[in-house]
């Protein structure tokens, strides 16, 4: 499932690759992943591509025209979703759900395996029609988010820990992968309940939490372009690692759960 991480350096690499460049022909090849109509696409045409940002877990793309923004796409691209930037149209051979084929003779689609993803095209100001968007907190990575104002919310949301940094109400853009690796930096169980962590506790948090993701940004700029539908794990320290050993005590590594699973350090991270 892409991630802040992963989504920071794609819209990045989209950015350097597809600004400014002009729009022949869009089409939802896979209608049932885009919340759009077929006048909705056909208005894309002739549109330019601007640079694409990230909020949260979603990639937003704007079309221009005339230099304003009329259109943003915003993809959530849940377990499977990937982009794909091609250096010329191909015949569709996966389920897409968004096609762009561009004026130089380029492509950009948005293709998903698993059918789950969410694309929506809406007006620049259309994002709160998105749902969830408006109660999204805020970026985990956000420099707004201070240490303060990030011990003000914690307190605001009961329950254990890993499910706290994938709720996007209190913090937005980490899921089951960062989450298990946030939360072995910082030596806490994912089973750990808000309520008991001390004020020392809160602060490690948000220290590993700021210094994960950061790291994984940096690598992942020297990982991912150009290719940028290849998801990249291997750097990570414990995730989906079950039976290994840990990378700090050397016991073996336990993973729970099935699909979305969660793993986990017994002896560095005690339940209490």
């Amino acid at each position: 499932m892409p991630e802040l991480p992963d989504l920071t350096v794609v819209a990045e690499e989209l950015s350097r690759r597809v600004t400014g460049r002009a729009v022949r022909e869009a089409t939802a090849p896979t209608p049932i992943l885009m919340r759009a109509t077929p006048p909705q696409l056909d208005a894309l045409k002739g549109t330019t591509l601007g640079a694409a940002t990230r909020r949260g877990k979603f990639l937003l793309l704007p079309f221009e025209r005339d230099g304003h923004t009329e259109h943003l796409l915003a993809a959530n691209p849940m377990l499977a979703g990937r982009f794909w930037l091609l250096d010329r149209a191909d015949k569709v051979r996966a389920r897409t759900g968004l096609r762009l084929r561009l004026a130089d003779g380029g492509e950009l689609r948005y293709v998903d395996r698993e059918m789950l993803g969410k694309l929506y095209l809406v007006a620049p100001d259309g994002l709160d029609a998105i749902p969830g968007w408006s109660e999204m907190g805020p970026d985990a990575d956000d420099p707004a988010l201070t240490l303060e104002a990030f011990r003000q919310r914690i307190r605001r949301h009961p329950g254990e820990l890993k499910p706290l940094l994938r709720n996007a109400r209190f913090v937005a853009g980490i899921g089951n992968a960062y989450s298990d690796e946030i939360l072995w930096e910082a030596r806490l169980s994912p089973l750990r309940r808000r309520a008991t962590l001390s004020p020392e506790e809160v602060d490690r948090l948000y220290t590993a939490m700021r210094s994960v993701l950061t790291d994984a940004k940096d690598r992942l700029r020297t990982l991912v372009p150009p290719n940028i539908e290849t998801q990249h794990r291997e750097f990570l320290r414990i995730h989906l690692r079950g039976g290994e050993p840990c990378p700090r005590c050397g016991k073996p590594l336990r993973q729970i759960g099935g699909r979305e699973a969660t793993t986990f350090c017994r002896t560095c991270q005690p339940p209490m």
